[in-house]
């Protein structure tokens, strides 16, 4: 199931793989405080941890590289304003990684897949991809 959800994640258009990630997000107690996409120059999602008081800035990308990571854990950094960082990409210009810190995470199309087929949504990917 794996390898299919995986396959079905990299046919979404940007717009259905930003909502698939808010709904993972939000299967996992996380809630937007901010609109989704395309509003905020610097991010796709501000979302709130209400059980641990938690703040997340959440950047989705279909296709991004080393550098454009880069890029937004600058201006992640820099806004100060948040106490985790999510870079979710589904297919990388090659390898990506972050520093070793607490409060930095990346998601590959691997761990998006595996975030979709725990908080139940295969079905939803089925519809968007058929």
């Amino acid at each position: 199931m794996r390898e299919i959800g995986l396959r079905m994640i990299r046919q979404l258009d940007w717009r259905d793989f930003e909502t698939l990630v808010d709904l993972i997000f939000a299967r996992g107690g996380w809630q937007r405080s901010s609109a989704l996409g395309k509003h905020q120059p610097d991010v796709d999602l501000i979302l709130t941890q209400p059980t641990t008081d938690e703040t997340a800035w959440v950047q989705i990308k279909s296709k991004a590289s080393q550098a454009e990571l880069n890029d937004y854990l600058g201006r992640f950094r820099r806004e100060n304003s948040c106490d985790r960082f999510f870079f979710v990409c589904h297919s990388a210009a090659g390898a990506l990684s972050l520093p070793f810190e607490p409060g930095l995470h990346l998601w590959t199309a691997e761990r998006v897949a595996d975030a979709a087929l725990d908080a139940g949504l295969f079905n939803w990917l089925v519809e968007r991809t058929q």
